[in-house]
């Protein structure tokens, strides 16, 4: 009886995760280039023969399937049509995003809303002063009035289990996990935005049904709980 108790109880604290999880992924529904939260839980058995407790283990990660692209028309918006990263040089070190929703600095340096440098092949990208019509091709290579003034580098992974959010759709990852190979296959598309991957149909009915199993693991605890007290009683009578 204890056993399922503890059960339950380890039942009650996976499915709050699961709820802050969703609840996060409703947030960013929105958000520009975001990537779904996603979260897991199995039985972990332990002690010995004749003694042993079950508990949900959690493991949370990131589903970095693609989002849809939008049109915006504005020149500075670019959308990743594809695989990789766009790369920043940002005040605690590099990082990288699905998030094109690039601006020009004071300076004329291509910058996020939070003021990371969009990095070129060649370092940060500026976009020189005087005027003229800014285009930029499906393989990165900037252009003004025809004449190539940068290259977006775009990074790919070859294990995307080992980079980690650090906020505002940008992520940080060691360098043994960058991919060199250069077989990245994408498409660089001006004047989009690659939309967030959440569904909010599917993350509402995934709270719906986490909710009933939230409840239903409250209720055994609560059954439980008053068979041990009639359980108690009894002995004392």
């Amino acid at each position: 009886m204890i056993d399922g108790i503890e059960l339950a109880s380890s039942g009650l604290d996976a499915y709050a995760h699961v709820q802050e999880t969703i609840a996060r992924n409703l947030a960013n529904a929105n958000t520009v280039g975001f990537k779904k939260n996603t979260i897991s839980f199995k039985s972990i058995m332990s002690g010995g023969a004749g003694a042993e407790t079950s508990t949900l283990e959690t493991n949370t990660g990131i589903d970095y399937s693609h989002g849809s692209l939008k049109y915006t028309g504005n020149t500075f918006n670019m959308a990743i049509d594809g695989d990789g990263f766009f790369a920043l040089e940002a005040a605690n070190g590099m990082r990288y995003t699905r998030n094109g929703q690039f601006q020009l600095s004071n300076s004329g340096e291509l910058i996020t809303d939070t003021g990371a440098k969009v990095l070129g092949q060649g370092g940060p990208i500026v976009i020189p002063k005087g005027g003229g019509e800014i285009l930029v091709d499906k393989k990165g290579i900037i252009s003004i009035n025809g004449k190539e003034i940068g290259r977006f580098m775009i990074t790919n992974f070859n294990d995307l289990t080992k980079i980690v959010p650090t906020g505002d759709s940008t992520f940080a990852a060691p360098e043994d996990s960058i991919d060199d190979s250069g077989e990245a296959k994408f498409n660089i598309a001006q004047g989009y935005l690659e939309s967030s991957n959440v569904s909010v149909v599917t993350e509402m009915v995934d709270m719906i049904t986490n909710m009933r199993s939230y409840e239903a693991s409250n209720n055994v605890i609560k059954t439980f709980s008053e068979l041990m007290e009639r359980l108690i009683a009894n002995q004392a009578t």
